[in-house]
């Protein structure tokens, strides 16, 4: 292990176990959702503040660091460009990065491959299809069109609600965004909010992406989403809303270093229909709340295209109630592909002072006749800024609905986790018993399939450090402590970032001009990528790859700088893709509120 690597996981491992007894805090709120930034308690509000459609996450009591919250602000100055860079700053995630702007970045948790995340758009659970047929790239997901971003991290998977902008106020809102890079890399993107005194909501929006994605091949690729929606929110208590998302794709297949394509072509269109009621019996949002909703999801290929035209129509119904210290929920869905029935239910419960409770179980039937249990409890024990926090998670499902001769697996993983927050910092630090596991293929990888990930337990720790206002360090690290390491969660893995952040300087006044200057590193030791054609193990070699960033802000003028891969390493990713030196992006962003 190099030099560079030791340090990262001292680092990591030496704040995350500073005593608690050098710190302290009041009670931690039961409920609390961990934010990924710091806020700046002095932003006034906007005038004329309309009520909102609720954010559409589980909602009720959760033990300590069992969720990370994005919010705009934490999306806007982290440096995500997608979906997949922002969950890159989950611990134990890894980010298959199969090149750059327009090449597959499959997110892969726990050993579970595509199986390990599950997406949620606004409350609806997003299901893989066309060339995602057995799991969605989260690099397809563009941040421009999120107010929000909820990860519930849990010992074998991680649950990701995204959350489209809605608006508040009755002065429109709209932004531009232009951004450019290596490799004939382009971004264009745009929305307009607006609301009428009478409840009526729109918002519109547009992305578009291109770029080579990959250096000395004659090949390009573009997406370009367009999200509409329409809604109407004539009470804080009632509403209804309708939107349309569509992706449409355009890349051309990639040859890996030997000169075999790896990365297959994606050609063709996705498209999301959602409409939603709702009803609840308080403004604030507890008490009784029902929700409604029907939605349409569609792959169209383009002609010539391998893959069929996909189609699945779901509705569900969802009823929820909730007060400070406990809540219950439950929610049905029916559909007419895949998973044809479902049953989910959610409890989270705080009996006594320094105890929190909560729960999740969920029941599935499937074409085929084949049906899907799992459950998922947690029980969390804080004091003052300690918190202990015990989960468990046990489930008999089917992995890939979509594969007709996909049977059930019996999995049960447990994680423990030690837990500290002050103001200057706060960690955890955990051990993670995984079950065996046979995950399905990423498909848009050059690696044939993943074997079966062994019975493992993991070491996983994260820290949050602000010695001063302006300066944070963020790190995480995973280690499989004992067992066999899962394919493509290679052994001590470890994350940093140290960046200064103006806005908590409080040298200019807040909103008028902020600057972020950043530094991260990510590394991890040799580890097994997946299998080839002939069943062999395709080696996943020791790596280091630094990024920097610089984000600065003029009232509502901002903009970047990020170059990944800042120190030239010849290093993968993905086995056989090379990823780019000096993977240069810049741009900026008008937001216009008036």
């Amino acid at each position: 292990m190099s030099r560079v690597r030791r340090f990262l996981l001292l680092v990591a491992l030496t704040l995350a176990l500073l005593p608690a007894s050098t710190v302290s805090l009041a009670a931690q709120d039961t409920t609390q959702i961990e934010n990924a930034e710091p806020r700046d308690t002095t932003t006034t509000p906007p005038p004329r503040v309309l009520p909102i459609k609720e954010h559409e996450v589980p909602s009720g009591p959760l033990p300590p660091g069992s969720r990370l919250v994005f919010d705009r602000d934490s999306i806007l100055w982290s440096n995500a460009a997608t979906l997949s860079d922002l969950l890159a700053r989950i611990p134990g995630v890894y980010v298959a990065r199969a090149g750059f702007v327009e090449l597959p970045e499959y997110t892969v948790y726990a050993g579970r491959g595509g199986q390990g995340i599950e997406l949620y758009w606004d409350g609806l659970r997003m299901e893989p299809l066309g060339t995602d047929t057995l799991a969605i790239d989260p690099a397809q997901i563009p941040l421009a069109f999120l107010r929000r971003v909820d990860v519930e991290i849990l010992p074998s998977r991680i649950r990701v609600f995204l959350v489209t902008e809605r608006h508040e106020t009755l002065e429109p809102r709209s932004f531009i965004q232009v951004g450019s890079g290596i490799l004939s890399t382009a971004r264009f993107a745009g929305m307009f909010q607006h609301r009428w005194r009478s409840g009526f909501e729109l918002v519109a929006a547009a992305d578009f992406v291109g770029g080579d994605g990959i250096s000395g091949q004659d090949r390009s690729g573009q997406t370009f989403d367009l999200l509409a929606k329409v809604g109407w929110l004539p009470t804080p208590t009632v509403g209804a809303e309708y939107q349309l998302r569509r992706q449409d794709h355009d890349r051309d297949p990639a040859d890996t270093e030997g000169g075999v394509e790896g990365i297959p072509e994606r050609r063709g269109a996705r498209t999301d229909l959602l409409f939603t009621m709702f009803a609840g019996s308080r403004p604030d949002g507890l008490g009784f709340r029902v929700e409604g909703g029907l939605g349409v999801s569609a792959w169209d290929p383009d002609s010539g295209s391998a893959i069929p035209e996909q189609r699945i129509r779901r509705a569900y119904l969802d009823t929820r109630f909730l007060t400070t210290t406990w809540s219950v929920g439950v929610r049905g869905t029916v559909g007419d592909a895949r998973t044809l029935r479902s049953v989910e239910g959610r409890i989270g419960l705080v009996p006594l002072p320094g105890l929190v409770l909560s729960g999740d179980a969920r029941w599935e039937r499937h074409e085929g006749g084949r049906t899907s249990r799992g459950a998922h409890g947690a029980a969390g024990f804080y004091y003052g800024p300690v918190s202990l926090v015990g989960e468990i998670s046990i489930a008999d499902a089917v992995a890939a609905p979509a594969l007709l001769g996909d049977s059930t697996q019996q999995t049960a993983d447990r994680a423990i986790r030690l837990g500290l927050k002050t103001r200057p910092l706060w960690g955890h630090v955990g051990v993670i018993q995984r079950d065996a596991f046979a995950p399905s293929p990423l498909v848009d990888l050059p690696i044939a399939r993943l074997d079966t990930a062994a019975e493992a337990t993991y070491l996983v720790a994260d820290v949050y450090l602000q010695p001063l206002r302006p300066l944070t360090l963020r790190a995480w690290y995973s280690d499989p402590i004992s067992g066999t390491p899962a394919n493509l969660q290679p052994p001590r893995h470890a994350r940093a970032a140290v960046s200064f952040r103006s806005k908590y300087w409080r040298t200019f006044r807040s909103g008028t001009f902020d600057i972020l200057l950043e530094a991260a590193l990510e590394s991890w030791d040799s580890g097994i990528a997946g299998l080839d054609e002939g069943g062999l193990p395709v080696p996943l070699p020791a790596a280091t790859f630094s990024e920097l960033l610089i984000r600065f802000q003029l009232g509502s003028f901002t903009g970047f700088w990020n170059m990944r891969n800042a120190g030239n390493q010849a290093a993968q990713y993905v086995p056989g893709m090379p990823y780019p030196l000096s993977g240069q992006s810049f741009g900026v962003k008008w937001v216009f509120a008036n």
